[in-house]
């Protein structure tokens, strides 16, 4: 292997070493949501998860529209300003993340908490007020740690970032469950596992406000001068932070309309049953989630160069590890998908044919590589914008059609197309912009 290694260029190894850990993390936080989803399942049942995963999509929707883009453009600017050695225009471009951001997510916060009980009646259970107005609080501190996360991986920061995680979150989330039942704390059941979740994202979030303006500080000298540099204002920022907004707004209706629609349409242990499947599914692209965090602020770098020679080297090495690690666990998946659903109840075994269908559209995400990643990292926010408002606009509209018809395997369907969609959108553009195809390929 080290031989191996030895003959790949420079930039892979380097990624490599990196991405080790933070698949280590992303190993250990999946395997921990399975186990808080198995704890949540054993101990009340799939409607308490499926509340848990309907205030999970709520908490994302908002985070996402209160970051405004700005969690992404950190991924952007920061590794640029790192190669000018400007750190001053570090602390500024951070500054004005927060101070836009975090205001907007307050006004958020506050709007959700007010008509909790009318978004509850919404989806036809007045029970889900309370978990609602849970998920208020917790808007605020999870767009902070959302950009404090981000901006560690700006900072090429990999232990941080790994750390930075949403599966850090669930094993706080775990220990804090773990303690309700030792200390015998009574909480109503549909607010547990959320209340649990929120002590583990409150307490990262802290750390990582304080720990993040320190590293950035670290990460260029003081002794540098920002004098040959034009000063930073905010409209750049913004110029590059809404079409990322607007991306990351599609790509998250994309992947959260059919939890919704199942809630609206179908009740929440039918939510839980197919949040499940969609869980086991995304085995197939988590080492792609870890290679390609490390891969953004290069694929920045190298844009920042014009190296698109060593840009096109590493995305293919990504192409052919992503297609070496997900092959077999799509095969597996194939073979034995009742497997791991079996293991959480019988009522979960309705989510094995919407498992396989969900797994087909991940294989194929894998294999295109990390396409969405080079087109926003390379100043073409709006390309990616694009490609996935189309794929939005499928996604939702076989979401309402479907799934009052077929049910889960309708939200699948609806999934997997749009997935491939932008997928294959997304390879052909990059094809067009930088004259190379992202899917591994002998030629």
């Amino acid at each position: 292997m080290l031989s191996f290694l030895s003959n790949l260029n420079p930039d892979f190894k380097k990624l490599l070493s990196g991405s080790g850990l933070v698949m280590a993390f992303k190993v250990a936080g999946a395997g921990a949501g399975y186990v808080f989803a198995y704890l949540i399942t054993t101990n009340y049942g799939a409607e308490t998860f499926g509340v848990f995963e309907l205030s999970l999509t709520v908490l994302t929707i908002a985070t996402v529209v209160g970051s405004l883009g700005l969690d992404g453009a950190l991924v952007r600017f920061i590794p640029e300003f790192i190669e000018k050695k400007a750190p001053g225009h570090l602390r500024k471009v951070y500054g004005y993340a927060l101070s836009l951001a975090m205001p907007f997510s307050m006004v958020l916060a506050a709007l959700l908490y007010v008509f909790s009980d009318d978004l509850a009646l919404k989806f036809g259970n007045e029970l889900l007020g309370d978990p609602f107005r849970v998920t208020a609080f917790l808007v605020p501190f999870s767009t902070w740690f959302g950009i404090n996360s981000e901006a560690f991986r700006g900072m090429r920061r990999m232990i941080e970032y790994s750390v930075l995680q949403r599966g850090t979150v669930i094993l706080l989330a775990i220990a804090s469950f773990f303690s309700f039942k030792y200390f015998a704390i009574e909480l109503a059941d549909n607010v547990v596992p959320l209340i649990a979740f929120g002590i583990g994202l409150v307490l990262l979030a802290l750390i990582s406000g304080i720990v993040t303006p320190k590293r950035l500080s670290q990460t260029v000298s003081l002794t540098s001068s920002d004098k040959f540099i034009k000063p930073l204002e905010i409209k750049p920022l913004l110029v590059v932070a809404f079409p990322m907004l607007m991306s990351t707004s599609m790509f998250m209706i994309m992947n959260w309309t059919d939890t919704i629609m199942i809630g609206y349409y179908r009740d929440e242990s039918q939510v839980g049953v197919y949040r499940l499947a969609f869980k086991v599914a995304n085995l197939i692209t988590f080492t792609q989630f870890a290679i390609s965090s490390i891969a953004a602020p290069m694929f920045s770098s190298f844009f920042a160069k014009n190296d698109l020679e060593g840009m096109k080297k590493i995305t293919r090495n990504i192409g052919y590890m992503n297609l070496a690690i997900s092959t077999p666990i799509f095969i597996l998946m194939l073979i034995f998908p009742s497997f791991v659903l079996d293991f959480f109840g019988e009522e979960f075994s309705a989510g094995v044919a919407p498992l396989i269908v969900l797994a087909i559209g991940q294989i194929i995400n894998a294999i295109c590589g990390p396409v969405m990643y080079i087109l926003t990292m390379t100043g073409k926010e709006k390309k990616a914008r694009n490609i996935i408002i189309v794929a939005s606009v499928i996604n939702i509209c076989l979401n309402f059609y479907l799934i009052p018809i077929h049910g889960l395997m309708g939200a699948a369907y609806a999934t997997a197309v749009s997935t491939i969609v932008w997928n294959v959108l997304a390879v052909i553009q990059i094809k067009k912009e930088y004259g190379f195809i992202s899917i591994p390929h002998p030629f």
